[in-house]
This record gives structure tokens, C-alpha cells and sequence, in this order.
């Protein structure tokens, strides 16, 4: 199976009503995951997209949504949320098949250690560094998720 682990778009530093889970993308955010989107269309068709129930990563798969076009409705998982052990979502996509593409969008630093994790790296969140926007495709079996392979790592910054 092919997991893109994706960290959030730009968010503003403070929101309306001061809580960290209702900030918003900015503008470079949205044109950022915009990009990120159209890279993603040229190597992969994506069957679903989970997300953190907070506002800019929920902003960041609706503008990857209408981009991609999943197969399956787009949900919003309490295990993306910060502080998660992303590990924990693996047993929802257990029924993919290897060669389905599973889009995920998260909070720093938990999609690091998520990505380690994945790739049998015995991390603390440093071996990615997930700049706003950025991912990570990694090919894993699904029957144990460990072992995985990194297809590519890119920044919204490297991309036109």
C-alpha cells in the first residue's frame, strides 16, 4: 500500500477564538497545498483521505479533495490529532489493498514519528522534517505495516 503522510498547509498563528485547533490556512497555505495536490495527481490515484479533526488540516484535505478526487469519501480521524499515536489508524486501513494509495494530513511532530515508525527508524520525530505542507509517500505492506520504503519526500517550496 502507498501511505502519503502530509503535515498541514501554513496555518496562521493564532485564531479568532485562540484555540490552536481552530487556526486557519493562509494564503501561501492554500496555494502551497494547492501545488502539493497537482504533484500528487502524477503518481498516484488516491482511494481516501483521512485527516485531524482541527480546522487547517480539515482546510487541507478539502483543497487535496477537490483536487485528487478520491474514490471514498474524505474522514476526519481523532487519531491524526496532535499528541496521537498515529500508529493507531493503521488497523482502518488494513482492508486496502498493496497497491491502493492512502492520503493522511497531520500536525508536526507526530507525522515524523509516524513516518519513522513506518520505516523501522528508531526516531523521536527528527529524521523528517516536516515543513508546512510537506509529505511523505512511503510504500509498506499492509499486512504489518513495518518495513515501508520511501518513494519520495517533497516540500511545497520545491515544487512550480
Amino acid at each position: 500500500m502507498k501511505i502519503i503522510i502530509a503535515r498541514h498547509g501554513e496555518a496562521d498563528p493564532n485564531s479568532e477564538d485562540g484555540k490552536d485547533s481552530s487556526r486557519v490556512l493562509t494564503p501561501k497555505g492554500i496555494t502551497d497545498i494547492e501545488k502539493m495536490g497537482r504533484f500528487f495527481q502524477t503518481g498516484f490515484k488516491i482511494k481516501k483521505i483521512y485527516h485531524s479533526p482541527y480546522v487547517r488540516t480539515k482546510a487541507t484535505a478539502e483543497i487535496y479533495s477537490k483536487i485528487l478526487k478520491p474514490e471514498l469519501e474524505t474522514e476526519s480521524a481523532e487519531y491524526l490529532l496532535p499528541g496521537e499515536d498515529y500508529f493507531r489508524i493503521c488497523p482502518l486501513l488494513k482492508d486496502n489493498s498493496n497497491s491502493d494509495a492512502i492520503l493522511l494530513v497531520g500536525h508536526s511532530p507526530d507525522v515524523s514519528v509516524f513516518a519513522e515508525t513506518l520505516l523501522g527508524i528508531s526516531g523521536v520525530g527528527k529524521s523528517f522534517l516536516f515543513t508546512p505542507g510537506s509529505a511523505l509517500a512511503v510504500n509498506i505492506p499492509r499486512e504489518k505495516f513495518q518495513g515501508g520504503q520511501i518513494i519520495w519526500f517533497v516540500s511545497p517550496d520545491f515544487l512550480c
